[in-house]
């Protein structure tokens, strides 16, 4: 009953103080000390697991095709980790994969032999969530499950309680789509008190107002850059950039429209509302409109490395672009990238990328299109970026690709988005989807089964 009654109550907090946030503007709520979260179930669990082998094309180190050479890796399978349509990975410092891509926060520390789950006491039937990590050794998420009454759930892991915390969100849009998450490092100082880092949470209108935490649990303030544009000075220049340890493992999907600039700062990207570029000054906590110089933009998903560097993905059908910039956009060095014959991606949610500075390396998984079959397939890109500009390593052949499968309701068989990972050996996780992959509970168990994906990690 102790635990009930700890529950209930720091509910009725949160939700009284979101009350208060609407009626009277934004809480500034501390960073942890006095966590608000509630103690989190931490419960083995078991996932359909097998070992497949994959081909792959390793492009050896001078651009000539001479030293390509063909072979093959060992990947583990392993279903059901995330929900019916996707999955959501990142992988801490020390090779912990977790995946949020449904209800619970899943992680293995076995590349996926064996696995935990984070569950919080509300009964939850098929969420979809985000999940970071945050310095200090902290890991973020958030969840919206709208098939059991609409709860957005946060997580906390905090590193200095050495436990995991859950607490229900109740200031959101009514329908909070597939949310997205940013973590930005500070350290920042908010209402008097010193906190190391804030997180932003995107849904549903996407790149409107976002949810806005200073210590990783309690979302119950607003960012709007909209609104901020109104009340700031635009800036105008080359992005002021910073070096940052823990950036390469902190890095969200590539479909979250803000990125850490290590200094305290962030870059939005323009949306439906606020059109033009975004930046986050960490003094205000407030958004700028920004233009760069010469009517320079940037397209396509951007990522800032521990180094400082700024990386550019841009698809383009049949081939892609990869971009490294040193001065914080002045210049850049661009990598063009064919794809293999008759395969094109539609860029976009089919596509994720990370990269880590001090590996030297990127990934990039693509959910694409072969042109010959007529159905969907994955692959996955290991790219050199330990110099100027990005060199390919390797192609990666994922699954059977055998389904066509789309994104988006109403879909037979759904992938909604891809996601990728690298472990700090520089072994790589990704997501699929083929005929051997499923079948997932959709809602509920055994209510509706379908194909799904799954993860792939190399072992």
């Amino acid at each position: 009953m102790r635990f009930i009654y700890r529950s209930a109550t720091r509910k009725a907090i949160a939700l009284g103080c979101a009350l208060a946030a609407v009626a009277f503007g934004s809480v500034a709520v501390p960073a942890s000390g006095d966590a608000p979260g509630a103690p989190a179930q931490v419960v083995d669990i078991e996932f359909p697991t097998r070992i497949e082998t994959y081909r792959y094309t390793d492009f050896g180190d001078s651009p000539s095709s001479r030293d390509d050479r063909k072979g093959t890796a060992k990947f583990r399978v392993v279903e059901r980790s995330g929900n019916c349509c996707e999955n959501y990975l990142t992988i801490d410092q020390r090779g912990r994969l977790y995946d949020l891509g449904g209800r619970w926060i899943n992680y293995t520390d076995n590349d996926g032999k064996s696995w935990k789950s984070v569950q919080s006491i509300e009964p939850l039937l098929n969420g979809e969530g985000t999940i970071a990590v945050a310095p200090g050794g902290d890991i973020i998420g958030v969840e919206w499950d709208p098939y059991s009454g609409d709860h957005l759930l946060s997580y906390k892991y905090d590193a200095a309680l050495e436990e995991w915390q859950y607490l229900e969100a109740p200031l959101h849009t009514p329908f909070y789509d597939r949310p997205w998450l940013t973590v930005v490092p500070g350290p920042f100082t908010i209402s008097g008190a010193e906190v190391p880092y804030v997180v932003f949470v995107d849904g549903y209108p996407h790149r409107g107002p976002f949810l806005y935490s200073t210590d990783g649990v309690t979302y119950i303030q607003t960012s709007n850059p909209f609104i901020d544009h109104n009340f700031t000075e635009p800036t105008k220049g080359w992005l002021k950039l910073k070096k940052h340890k823990d950036l390469d493992w902190m890095l969200p999907n590539s479909q979250s429209p803000i990125t850490a600039l290590g200094n305290g700062g962030a870059l939005a990207a323009p949306g439906p509302f606020a059109q033009s570029w975004s930046l986050f000054d960490p003094k205000t906590q407030q958004w700028s409109a920004h233009t760069f110089p010469g009517g320079e933009d940037l397209d396509g998903t951007l990522l800032v490395d521990s180094k400082g560097r700024m990386h550019n993905l841009v698809t383009k059908g049949n081939v892609f672009d990869y971009r490294i910039s040193s001065n914080g956009g002045k210049t850049w060095k661009t990598t063009t990238v064919p794809l293999p014959k008759d395969v094109t991606t539609p860029g976009g949610m089919q596509v994720d990328f990370r990269v880590n500075a001090e590996l030297g390396m990127a990934a990039i998984g693509m959910h694409v299109r072969l042109g010959k079959s007529q159905t969907d397939g994955d692959i996955l890109y290991t790219l050199d970026i330990s110099g100027a500009s990005a060199r390919v390593k390797r192609l990666y052949e994922i699954g059977l690709g055998d389904i066509d499968a789309s994104s988006g309701v109403g879909q037979n068989i759904r992938f909604d988005f891809e996601t990728v990972a690298i472990f700090p050996d520089g072994r790589v996780a990704i997501s699929f989807l083929d005929s051997t992959t499923g079948p997932a509970y959709h809602f509920a168990e055994a209510v509706q089964e379908r194909l799904s994906p799954a993860l792939a990690i190399e072992l």
